[in-house]
């Protein structure tokens, strides 16, 4: 049998961790273990041993090839653990089997730093794989026999995803990491207030359930949806005349719009500045969500419905969430018909342009 030591902080385990590791199972017909390092103590904003291995176990069900070994969690270190004794470690573990050691080429390319790197090489097969902006010196390669493997290159990090700019990792991590209010949890949730908070949630997962149902989320697209209706309302309690200045210095262009509006305009600001949140797709959904535009991408259209839909609002909304999932682009022409019944039977159609052009654009009964 072939072993894959694959050790890093996991903090969280995102999906490049796993396209690692299942890559080198495949290509080096082996067992991947992933080695989780315990906490710093300078990392206050890390998860706890616990949940860290909770998350690990979590994103490798399902996936034979990979297992997880907690040497460096029970070693009783904080800090100083040095892969030379988690090596030596697997060697008297797998004493017949074939030792590859698995590190990004960031690593690969300061190899010569590592505490005994010259003793680890001579123990294992060093095996590196490819990440953006970084290259390997030919000296490294050469002096601790290095082996380059092929695979996608991804832009993702734990850093962003404890910061929220990006949730590049499995939905089942993304529900822990919810229920358990770890990393960004708690500075989201201070910006709302506890009613708010269990609306937007509630969205985000609905807008989920429907791009699942319709078949839309790719593999690394998941947490794009969830955090689109996560922040789709991050300015609703701002002050209303920190909302204005920041209108008139961010978006001038929709001072015209209703107050009610300015939430959902400021709202991408938000995101933007606050979060670090680039993907267009997300921000134009958080940014129309209240009142609808022409021309709505899917994302919008869904973050829209399930806005207006979200259970928690109090009203049966069943119907026409099962439309959404079974079509999304049929079910938001009923949404937009049921929301326009509305605002014509509470009397509140007002001079708001955008969602006038989105009643021209989607509505030609």
């Amino acid at each position: 049998m072939n072993i894959v030591i694959f050790g890093g902080n996991f903090d969280p385990i995102h999906l490049g961790h796993l396209n690692m590791a299942r890559k080198a199972a495949k290509d080096y017909d082996a067992v991947t273990y992933l080695v989780p390092s315990p906490i710093g103590v300078w990392k206050t904003e890390s998860a706890s041993k616990k949940d860290k291995l909770n998350m690990l176990k979590l994103a490798i069900e399902g996936f034979d090839e990979l297992k997880i070994d907690e040497f460096e969690l029970n070693s009783g270190k904080s800090n100083n653990n040095y892969s030379i004794d988690t090596v030596i470690y697997f060697k008297n573990k797998f004493p017949n089997d074939k030792i590859y050691f698995l590190i990004g080429e960031d690593q690969a390319m300061n190899f010569h730093y590592w505490v005994k790197a010259k003793e680890i090489s001579q123990l294992v097969q060093i095996i590196y794989y490819p990440r953006s902006g970084y290259h390997v010196s030919e000296e490294n390669i050469q002096t601790y026999n290095m082996r380059a493997m092929e695979g996608q290159t991804f832009d993702m990090s734990s850093t962003d995803i404890r910061d929220l700019s990006k949730l590049n990792l499995p939905p089942q991590v993304l529900n822990y990491i919810i229920d358990n209010e770890l990393y960004f949890v708690k500075k989201i949730k201070d910006m709302y207030t506890s009613k708010r908070y269990q609306h937007v949630l509630s969205v985000a997962r609905l807008v989920c359930e429907i791009a699942e149902a319709n078949n839309l989320i790719a593999e690394n697209q998941y947490g794009n949806y969830f955090v689109s209706g996560y922040l789709h309302d991050i300015a609703k309690n701002m002050d209303k005349a920190q909302m204005y200045q920041l209108m008139k210095d961010n978006c001038p262009e929709y001072l015209d719009m209703p107050e009610f509006a300015y939430h959902q305009f400021i709202g991408a600001v938000v995101a933007q500045k606050e979060f670090g949140i680039k993907e267009e797709k997300i921000l134009d959904a958080i940014r129309f969500h209240a009142t609808g535009r022409k021309n709505m991408n899917e994302l919008e259209k869904i973050v829209y419905a399930a806005d207006k839909l979200d259970p928690t609002r109090g009203y049966d909304s069943s119907e026409l969430i099962q439309e959404m999932k079974k079509d999304y682009q049929k079910g938001f022409i009923k949404v937009l018909k049921a929301n326009r019944e509305y605002l014509i039977s509470k009397g509140k159609m007002t001079d708001n342009r955008l969602t006038q052009e989105c009643f021209d654009c989607y509505l030609n009964d």
